[in-house]
């Protein structure tokens, strides 16, 4: 796998890499991460997925904030 660039983000690392024909959109926050993964083939090249990952940083930390919220209910829940 290697790492073709960084998108800045205030509150999460988001990262593209290459690996297998596929380029991966990995965005992370604490102990939480969540990977997109996209064919070569699928985009015009490396700025196009740069563009798709501040497209989609919205969304995923909204996702962060639910999986960290479920998390949470279930740690509560099992004590």
């Amino acid at each position: 796998m290697r790492t073709l660039a960084q998108i800045p983000h205030p509150l999460m690392r988001i990262t593209v890499s290459s690996w297998n024909d596929k380029y991966q959109l990995r965005f992370e926050l604490d102990r939480f991460e969540q990977v997109f993964k996209i064919g070569h083939e699928e985009v015009s090249g490396l700025e196009e997925i740069q563009a798709m990952g501040a497209a989609l940083a919205e969304s995923a930390l909204l996702r962060f904030v639910n999986m960290r919220d479920a998390h949470q209910n279930l740690n509560r829940s099992s004590k």
